[in-house]
């Protein structure tokens, strides 16, 4: 079982985390992680970011 990464920053809107998240999972389907595990979270002020298992 891996670490949970965190991208270094919040985005303002679910649309753009939704996007760097979909560019993270392709980045490691091509680097050859069978499964990648991504996902989108909300903070308590709102914001969105992305986390991923190494």
């Amino acid at each position: 079982m891996g670490c949970w990464m965190y991208e270094s920053r919040l985005y303002d809107s679910r649309s753009i985390a939704q996007y760097v998240a979909m560019c993270v999972r392709d980045d490691q389907i091509l680097s050859g992680t069978p499964d990648p595990k991504v996902y989108i979270f909300r903070t308590k002020k709102g914001k969105y970011g992305v986390k991923y298992q190494v």
